[in-house]
């Protein structure tokens, strides 16, 4: 699982990189890839305006929603599965009883 930093820590770092520090001399005081940093200043450059995208705030219903539809699919399928064995079996007997042996 990858490592998350917490809300605080990022907000502080993306306006220091609005601010106009440069993104490797953060990446090496904070410790944090350079990639890393990159991905937060272009997220923090469209949240304010500055580049099109989608906003943060705009790209977490939009990821719950493609989770839902993959749990839905998953369960779509098992039903379709259950339903493909029950096709296969032999019908209950309405008369038969539940006794295993024939008295």
């Amino acid at each position: 699982m990858p490592f998350q930093y917490s809300v605080e820590f990022r907000r502080s770092v993306c306006e220091r990189m609005l601010a106009g520090e440069s993104v490797t001399a953060l990446a090496v005081e904070l410790k944090v890839g350079s990639g890393t940093l990159y991905r937060w200043r272009r997220q923090a450059l469209i949240d304010v305006g500055r580049l099109r995208g989608p906003k943060s705030y705009e790209a977490d219903p939009l990821a719950q929603a493609r989770r839902r539809i993959k749990d839905l699919e998953a369960e779509l399928k098992l039903v379709r599965a259950a339903s493909a064995l029950f096709d296969e079996e032999e019908p209950p007997n309405p008369k038969g009883g539940s006794r295993l042996f024939e008295v």
